[in-house]
């Protein structure tokens, strides 16, 4: 057996001080004869030998050891590990301490690089914890996770793939390092290839050299792999697995581990948290959403009184809730027995609103009046009662569904919302804000039946009066409804919306009224009246508004009754109002009751020509009459000059088109600024 450098070195010195002390005692007893002499002697060598062999083991065995001990307690006490031992060089002891110094530092810098490890982990999931807080929105919290994955994992290549339920196929959602071309191409079939095998069996997976993976199909989609170092871990709710993180190609050229399989287990775990919450966070915005679409909507039908405008309301928010193509609302027609349709939108053909129908006794209408409720019909090709539609319609259908409007538990109209081929399914909660907001609407509906019934009631019982009051003056019978058509070919020339053009009509119909108070003999006589005699008449305006008042009429009615002998220059009556002060319902009756006046007989002129009357107004514009409205007026007329406006019976009058009505004033005693106000 070969000695050591270490061992030559104590065997040498063993034997040399064995030889000292023998030789030594050898001698001494031969030089004395005394054999305690002797016997002290070979004691006192044995001895020495004892002692200088204690010596070499603590200088070279022991002195090292105790060395090496202090170092390991020192780095296990202090945390640190000295760079150079201080002993003798050359030694086996040397380089024994040497190795053991060497051994903890790589043990020291393992220990380091897993609690690093650690720390990312933690800082890696309070990160993604902290995003998801702040976030609710699926694809920024995606994104997130993607590029904390693809950071942390040091990596050139990811990927966060989706199962579609309705094709059972893995989609690209979030990626770093791919083209849009890749993403768009890439469908992997659950169960087919790594991603597929990753999704169906629902256990993460990886590879240090993928392209030999046998499951690894290559084809010109697939990204490179330029270590062949591939992740791919299951992001799954519970036991469902929703899609998969893929993870290829480090940054530094060395292949994943498993330390870098459980990082990624984390993100896919905190992806299919986020998609969860987002989820949850989606559906309650969603029905705030909804709730507040269905009490806005429901405020504003309810303040809607006129039927027709009220049915279009109703429809067109309903069709823009649930993002239809078009629809329809159809109404009971008692004698008829059927629906018919009252108002439509979208792309549907006119011919539709007088041609379709649907009998009170068909399929569709017998499980809307059992159900009360919103109904999803598809295969329209199929249905007997929808089979006409489709001639109608500018777009191929995909489904219908048919809301029930009722009261007291009968149909009494039905709302039709139509979906393109090209659009998503309507779903359940579609069909319950639609039943939500369509029992609202009939209600509604019902309410403003009522009152229009009400109002026609109304207005016609004063269209009695005035037209009694107006029959018994030749000159101004049917003064009133004139007025009227013309207030509303001017407005209309005005483009006002819809319900401020009817309180026109309201207020032009009801402007004389006052004139029930004034006393026939002045109303009827066929002279000049006296200052007196114009005072009086003067009054009606005021008379109109006190008559209307109790009627809980709107307020641009009364001011049309009581302001309509306002002018522009604040020279009128009855409260010498100026300008924009006087109400628009007020100066568009001005214009259309002096338009009657001047092309009517009376008893003390003739009607005016077309000319003059043209004339008449771009005179008094400014003065008499708001300059923008009397500008439009006569442009109106001029462009209508070949048509009439109304029916003038007077042979003289020239015809003009876009009938008003409104009403009429008999003639002041003395000149007036304008022919206009002789009315």
């Amino acid at each position: 057996m070969k000695l050591t450098k270490l061992g030559s070195k104590i065997y040498y010195h063993i034997v040399i001080t064995a030889a000292i002390a023998t030789i030594s005692a050898f001698g001494i007893c031969r030089l004395v004869d005394s054999s305690l002499v002797k016997i002290l002697v070979v004691f006192l060598a044995f001895s020495f030998v004892t002692f200088q062999f204690l010596k070499i083991i603590q200088k070279y065995i022991s002195i090292p050891i105790e060395k090496i001990s202090q170092i390991m307690n020192e780095a296990q006490n202090n945390n640190s590990i000295p760079d150079k031992i201080d002993m003798a060089e050359n030694t086996e002891i040397y380089e024994l301490c040497n190795g053991t110094l060497s051994i903890m530092n790589k043990i020291k810098d393992i220990s380091h690089k897993v609690n690093v490890n650690k720390i990312n982990v933690l800082k890696t999931i309070n990160e993604i914890s902290s995003a998801m807080i702040a976030r609710r929105d699926l694809n920024e919290v995606l994104r997130l996770i993607i590029d904390l994955a693809t950071k942390i994992l040091e990596a050139k290549y990811s990927s966060l793939m989706l199962i579609t339920e309705e094709t059972n196929e893995l989609l690209i959602k979030v990626s770093n390092g791919l083209s849009d071309e890749l993403i768009n191409k890439i469908r992997i079939k659950v169960g087919h290839g790594i991603a597929g095998t990753v999704a169906y069996e629902g256990k993460p997976y990886l590879s240090t050299d993928i392209e030999n993976d046998p499951r690894f199909k290559k084809s010109s989609n697939n990204p490179r792999f330029e270590n062949k170092s591939f992740i791919c871990v299951p992001v799954k709710l519970g036991n469902k697995v929703i899609g998969v993180l893929s993870i290829n190609d480090k940054q530094t050229g060395s292949a994943f581990d498993g330390e870098d399989l459980e990082l990624a287990t984390i993100f896919a775990n905190q992806a299919a948290i986020s998609i969860e919450n987002s989820k949850l966070y989606e559906q309650a915005e969603k029905k705030v959403e909804e709730l507040e679409t269905i009490f806005n909507a429901t405020k504003v039908i309810s303040s809607i009184l006129d039927v027709g405008m009220l049915l279009k309301q109703v429809l067109e928010t309903c069709v823009h809730i649930v993002s239809a193509k078009a629809g329809m609302i159809m109404l009971l027609n008692e004698d008829s027995l059927q629906y018919e349709i009252k108002t439509y939108h979208g792309m549907i053909d006119t011919r539709c609103a007088y041609e379709f129908r649907l009998d009170k006794n068909s399929e569709v209408c017998e499980i809307l009046t059992k159900s009360l409720s919103a109904s999803l019909f598809q295969n329209i090709d199929e249905n007997i009662d929808f089979a006409d539609l489709t001639n109608y319609l500018k777009f191929r259908i995909k489904q219908i569904i048919c809301v029930p409007l009722h009261t007291k538990q009968k149909l009494t109209g039905i709302m039709v919302i139509l979906s393109d081929v090209s659009q998503n399914d309507f779903s359940a909660n579609d069909l319950n804000i639609l039943t939500a907001l369509s029992t609202q609407a009939a209600i509604v509906i019902e309410n403003a039946k009522l009152y229009e019934s009400i109002k026609t009631q109304f207005i016609s019982t004063i269209r009695v009066a005035t037209n009694a009051l107006e029959f018994k003056d030749a000159y101004t019978s049917g003064h009133s409804e004139r007025v009227t058509e013309y207030a509303v070919a001017l407005a209309q020339e005005l483009n006002l919306p819809y319900d401020e053009i009817e309180l026109i009509r309201q207020a032009a119909i009801l402007h004389d009224i006052g004139k029930i108070g004034i006393s026939e003999t002045i109303l009827t006589k066929k002279g000049r009246l006296t200052d007196e005699e114009f005072a009086t008449i003067k009054l009606h305006p005021s008379i109109g508004d006190s008559i209307v008042e109790p009627m809980a009429i709107p307020p641009q009615v009364r001011a049309g009754i009581r302001n309509h002998h306002e002018k522009w220059d604040g020279r009128g009556y009855p409260d010498g109002l100026a300008g924009e002060q006087i109400p628009l319902t007020a100066r568009i009756i001005a214009i259309a009751d002096s338009y009657d006046a001047m092309t009517s007989n009376r008893p003390y002129r003739d009607a005016m020509g077309m000319e003059k009357v043209y004339n008449e107004f771009i005179r008094c514009a400014g003065t008499q009459f708001d300059p923008h409205l009397a500008d439009v007026f006569v442009k109106m007329l001029r462009r209508n000059n070949a048509t009439s406006i109304g029916d003038k019976k007077d042979a003289n009058s020239e015809p003009i088109e876009n009938k008003t009505d409104s009403g009429n004033e008999t003639t002041p005693p003395k000149p007036p600024q304008s022919e206009s106000t002789k009315s």
